[in-house]
């Protein structure tokens, strides 16, 4: 039989933000893999919303993310939520 026709080119490719040396360091302090979240249907403030409801920390890795505040932010968020248990 004939070999099997090669798949389609993706559709979207992700760009790191605001770069991907800072973008992946900041998404490995945030946890990696296991508390990724990616999502077409919603947008960051339906993300926002959600955690908020549900009181569940966010990490935003962003165009805007800096990597001393944003370990600041994990590090508060890490006092925050642990007083709340």
């Amino acid at each position: 039989p004939p070999p099997p026709p090669p798949p389609p080119p993706a559709h979207a490719r992700p760009t790191a933000q605001p770069d991907l040396p800072t973008a992946s360091e900041a998404w490995i302090l945030a946890g990696g893999a296991h508390h990724t979240v990616f999502s077409h249907a919603l947008d960051l403030n339906d993300m926002r919303q959600f955690a908020e409801i549900h009181d569940i920390e966010i990490a935003v890795i962003d165009n805007d993310t800096r990597l001393p505040a944003f370990k600041d932010a994990l590090r508060w968020n890490e006092v925050y939520y642990g007083l709340k248990r």
